[in-house]
């Protein structure tokens, strides 16, 4: 048995029942993906904390909520970058 939160709640989930939720983190993943691209293509090699707001708002606007430890690390990876890299 896997830990599920709903609404706040703590709830034993069946691992039958992962495959109706892939849809959901597929898009999740997805909308992560979109928001980390198009901070990357605009910020690469940019300070962490700038990159760091910037991934923020995207996350945002994508209806994300991103653990701080995520956003610090995409951050990071991102201001790793240069600026010429693919």
């Amino acid at each position: 048995m896997a830990l599920k939160v709903i609404g706040g709640d703590v709830r034993m989930v069946d691992p039958a029942e992962y495959d109706k939720d892939i849809p959901r983190v597929q898009e999740h993943l997805r909308k992560f993906e979109r928001a980390f691209g198009k901070v990357r293509r605009t910020h690469k090699g940019h300070p962490v904390e700038e990159i760091r707001q910037a991934l923020l708002e995207e996350f945002e606007s994508e209806g994300l909520i991103v653990w701080s430890e995520v956003a610090d690390d995409a951050a990071r990876r991102i201001a790793e970058e240069q600026a010429d890299e693919v």
